[in-house]
């Protein structure tokens, strides 16, 4: 097997990880048999902004499949603005999206994208949160805020993130008493897949408003590192801002041997957006 070849499949590896999915399928069905929630719907479902347009389409689904009695949107301007900055005005040239100010967060643009494709719009709006840290902080003040404390959550939040996304949430709400008995399940937000033509890696299965992929790798790479709970980690040993949690052997080895075949360091935290 060529490097590249297996530089794809350690890729494909350390993503699968990175996408923590607890039901099989994002129906009624699933929730009923699977998490055990009666009715087959949720008290909230959250799609987390990001740079990737594709996600809003996984949103819309869950609206359509009924899956919970409110649907949030959450996402201020951030590291991954950029991209979905770009995106929209690829959208906007080809009069696919009334104009946005540029200073619009993510929320707000993919709720306008929500409701452009498919006459929607999520119930609530967090337009703040700069990073996966404040993501949930300000969810949570805003549900605090409401007098609205679900009793069952579904997260949604681009596949790279969704690990970090659930031992973010479980380590801020050890510090919410009102959250402790909410029942957490995650959705990834897109399945994307790599393959190897020729010397160069390529996507084989891809949302719309996919990263480039070189920084997809970072990403991948970043996340990896972020989760390892050690003085350079975001765990209890590092900077504390999820659970502790382990990385796998595999894991950490796939992501090894990326790192060596594609040149890849992992994306650093942007202080800027503390994230």
């Amino acid at each position: 097997m060529d490097e590249m070849t297996q530089a794809a499949r350690a890729a494909g590896l350390v993503a699968k990880w990175c996408a923590k999915r607890d039901v099989s399928t994002l129906s009624q069905d699933s929730l009923r048999a699977e998490a055990g929630l009666p009715d087959g719907k949720a008290d909230l479902f959250v799609l987390f902004g990001g740079g990737v347009t594709g996600t809003v389409e996984t949103l819309a689904a869950a609206m359509r499949a009924d899956v919970a009695r409110r649907y949030a949107i959450v996402g201020g301007r951030g590291h991954a603005t950029y991209w979905l900055d770009q995106t929209f005005g690829r959208l906007r040239e080809h009069d696919e999206m009334p104009p946005e100010p540029g200073a619009a967060s993510e929320a707000e643009m993919l709720d306008a994208l929500l409701f452009a494709r498919y006459g929607l719009h999520a119930d609530l709006l967090e337009t703040h949160s700069t990073n996966c840290g404040n993501n949930i902080t300000y969810l949570l003040d805003l549900l605090e805020g409401e007098g609205c404390l679900p009793a069952s959550v579904i997260l949604c939040q681009d596949a790279v993130m969704q690990r970090r996304m659930d031992v973010t949430w479980q380590r801020q709400v050890m510090d919410r008493p009102s959250f402790a008995a909410t029942r957490v399940l995650n959705w990834p937000a897109y399945e994307a897949e790599l393959a190897c033509e020729g010397d160069e890696l390529v996507w084989r299965q891809a949302p719309e408003g996919i990263w480039p992929m070189d920084v997809y790798l970072q990403l991948l790479l970043g996340e990896v590192a972020r989760l390892t709970d050690d003085e350079d980690g975001y765990g209890p040993r590092g900077r504390d801002y999820v659970v502790h949690m382990d990385v796998p052997e595999e894991v950490r080895e796939a992501a090894a041997l990326l790192r060596v075949a594609c040149g890849e360091s992992g994306r650093a935290p942007d202080e800027r957006f503390s994230g």
